[in-house]
């Protein structure tokens, strides 16, 4: 589903984020990306989803280079994967119900689907009794928990979470992880970027640890070091 062909990501003064990454990732795994502050986790998340884009190398996502993606596409691409941030990013003057319905309204679905489709992804969440509430009346796990819902209430087969527990506390983290793992056994390909070693290790799923932006390590169930 998803391969990395000699991917090189360069900034300004010649500072590598990769350097010549070579993955593939299948349909339906569930993969960890670990390594140091500064070891291009993050870089290699925004390239799935055309935040960045490679110096060299070729991004491919269902057979398609999104590397090269004309910036019309990006919007297309991105209704294909769900994407849930560290800081879970909701709008802070809607709704929990809102805010997991705001990416598909856009859709031209008719009001009945968006309901079953947003209650179904706050039942999967735990939250569809706080489908009134604003994200200021909510715990952090609990907002985590609606950029989740937000992510898959389009029936993604991809989602991509970047640091969602880098906020949260080892018992939220533990109810966010085990929600990602409960996605993930429905069939959509998760892939987690983390520093948080006691959840690698407690969930013993597929681990890519990176250095200095260059893969180091690949092995499957298997734990942060």
């Amino acid at each position: 589903m998803i391969q990395f062909r000699a991917v090189t990501k360069k900034y300004k003064n010649d500072n590598y984020a990769l350097r010549n990454v070579n993955l593939d990732i299948m349909s339906g795994e569930f993969v960890f990306i670990v390594g140091a502050s500064g070891a291009g986790k993050s870089t290699l998340m925004k390239l799935l989803y055309n935040e960045e884009r490679p110096s060299s190398g070729t991004v491919t996502i269902g057979g398609i280079n999104v590397a090269n993606l004309p910036s019309d596409k990006v919007p297309n691409l991105r209704r294909c994967m769900g994407i849930v941030f560290q800081d879970y990013k909701l709008l802070q003057n809607k709704s929990v119900y809102d805010n997991v319905a705001y990416v598909i309204r856009t859709l031209g679905i008719s009001s009945k689907e968006i309901n079953a489709r947003v209650s179904g992804a706050l039942k999967i969440v735990g939250l569809f009794d706080k489908k009134n509430a604003l994200p200021s009346e909510l715990s952090g796990g609990e907002q985590q928990r609606v950029g989740i819902a937000r992510a898959i209430v389009n029936g993604p087969p991809l989602l991509i979470a970047d640091e969602p527990t880098g906020n949260l506390d080892p018992k939220n983290s533990m109810e966010i992880m085990q929600i990602l793992d409960q996605i993930n056994q429905r069939g959509i390909t998760v892939i987690v970027s983390t520093h948080d070693n006691a959840m690698v290790d407690y969930f013993r799923k597929r681990v890519i640890t990176l250095d200095k932006g260059e893969v180091v390590r690949d092995i499957q169930a298997g734990t942060y070091e």
